[in-house]
C-alpha cells in the first residue's frame, strides 16, 4: 500500500472492512479523504479514537461490506482498499461485492486488493484464481509474497476502465 501511496495523488478513498483503522489512517495522513466501513462496532469504536489520537479525520462507518446504502456510493470513490475483506467471504458473497466495485469506483479508480491464497476445494478464507475472474476491472499489476503465516498472498491493483 505504501508503494501505491507514493505513487497517486490524494483523491477520495473507500477503505471496505477496515476493521481497527490502520489503514485507513495511514491514507488520510497521506492526505487522502477516508471513509472506513466494518461490520465491527469494537472495531470501528476502536479506529475512530486512533483517529483521534492522531488528530487525524476519517469517516468511520459501521456497515456490512455487502449491503453498503446508496449514500456510501456518492461520491464515486478513486481507491476503493480492502486488505483482507474480500478473501474472507464466501463465493456468492464475492460475487455480491464485486457487482458493487463498478458503483464505487470513478472511471479510472483503482482496487486495491490485499489477500491470501487457499488450495481450491480448501475450507475457510482465501483467494482461488477463480475469485477475481468475474471483476469488471483491468488488472493493473500484481505483486506477490507471503503472508504473517507464511501463506502465499498478493497486492492486486485492478483499474475501472
Amino acid at each position: 500500500m505504501e508503494e501505491f501511496i507514493r505513487e497517486n495523488s490524494p483523491g477520495c478513498a473507500l477503505d471496505l472492512g477496515c476493521g481497527t483503522g490502520t489503514s485507513s489512517l495511514a491514507l488520510a495522513l497521506a492526505g487522502w479523504q477516508v471513509t472506513g466501513v466494518d461490520f465491527s462496532r469494537v472495531a470501528i469504536r476502536i479506529a475512530t479514537q486512533k483517529a483521534k489520537n492522531a488528530n487525524v479525520e476519517v469517516n468511520f462507518r459501521t456497515l456490512d461490506v455487502l449491503h453498503l446504502p446508496s449514500s456510501v456510493f456518492s461520491p464515486p470513490w478513486n481507491l476503493v482498499l480492502d486488505v483482507g475483506c474480500f478473501h474472507s467471504l464466501g463465493s456468492s458473497e464475492k460475487a455480491v461485492y464485486l457487482d458493487q466495485l463498478s458503483r464505487l469506483l470513478v472511471s479510472g479508480g483503482t482496487w486495491l486488493l490485499y489477500g491470501f491464497f487457499k488450495q481450491k476445494g480448501e475450507a475457510g478464507p482465501g483467494l482461488i484464481p477463480d475469485d477475481l475472474m468475474t471483476a469488471r476491472l483491468s488488472l493493473i499489476k500484481r505483486q506477490d509474497g507471503m503472508d504473517r503465516m507464511t501463506r502465499p498472498s498478493a497486492w492486486f491493483w485492478f483499474q475501472k476502465g
